[in-house]
C-alpha cells in the first residue's frame, strides 16, 4: 500500500466522518423541532382540561357530588399535561446544547452538561407521570384487583427508576469526591 492511497483513504473516511456528523446534527434539529411542537400540543392540551374543569363547575355547579373527585383528578392530570410540555422544552434545550452549542447560555438549573444528566430528567418525569396514571386510574377504579395490579407494577417500575437515580447519584458524588481529591494532590 503506497503512501498516496493511506492519505486518500484518510481523506475518504473524514469526508464520510463529517458528512456523518452534518447528518446526526440534522437529525438533532428534527428532533427538537418536534418536541417543540409537541410541548405546544401538550400544553394546549392542558388548558382544554382546564376549560373542561370549567364547564364542569358551570353545569354541576361546585357543591356537587363528584365535584371533589373530579376536581382533584381532573386538576392533577391538567398538571401533570403542563409539566411533560415544559420537560419537552428541557429535553429540547438540553439537546441544542449537547448537540448543536454548548455555549448557549441558560440558568445553572438548566443546564445540561452530559448525556447522563437528560436521561436521569427522564426518569424522574416517569416516575411521576406513573404516579398521576395511576391516581386516575385509582379515583375511577371499580375492581380491586385490577388496581392493586396496577399499583404493584407501576411502584416496581417506580422503585427501579429510584434505585437507577441512586446509583447514578453516587456515581456523580464519587467522581466529585476524586476530582477534588485529585486538585488536593496537585497543590
Amino acid at each position: 500500500m503506497t503512501d498516496d492511497s493511506l492519505v486518500k483513504d484518510t481523506l475518504e473516511k473524514r469526508v464520510w466522518l463529517k458528512n456523518l456528523y452534518f447528518i446526526s446534527r440534522v437529525l438533532v434539529i428534527i428532533a427538537i423541532i418536534g418536541m417543540i411542537l409537541t410541548s405546544i400540543f401538550v400544553i394546549i392540551t392542558g388548558f382544554a382540561e382546564l376549560y373542561r374543569i370549567i364547564l364542569f363547575f358551570i353545569h354541576d355547579g361546585i357543591l356537587s357530588e363528584e365535584a371533589g373527585t373530579f376536581l382533584s383528578v381532573t386538576v392533577t392530570e391538567m398538571i401533570d399535561l403542563y409539566l411533560i410540555g415544559l420537560v419537552l422544552i428541557i429535553f429540547a434545550l438540553g439537546l441544542y446544547q449537547l448537540f448543536i452549542d454548548s455555549d448557549i447560555n441558560l440558568p445553572e438549573w438548566l443546564d445540561t452538561p452530559s448525556f447522563d444528566v437528560l436521561k436521569g430528567r427522564l426518569l424522574i418525569v416517569i416516575a411521576v407521570v406513573l404516579a398521576v396514571l395511576f391516581l386516575g386510574y385509582a379515583s375511577t377504579a371499580t375492581d380491586g384487583r385490577t388496581i392493586a395490579g396496577l399499583g404493584i407494577g407501576i411502584s416496581l417500575v417506580i422503585i427501579a427508576i429510584g434505585y437507577i437515580l441512586s446509583i447514578a447519584s453516587k456515581g456523580q458524588i464519587e467522581r466529585k469526591r476524586l476530582e477534588l481529591q485529585r486538585a488536593e494532590q496537585k497543590k
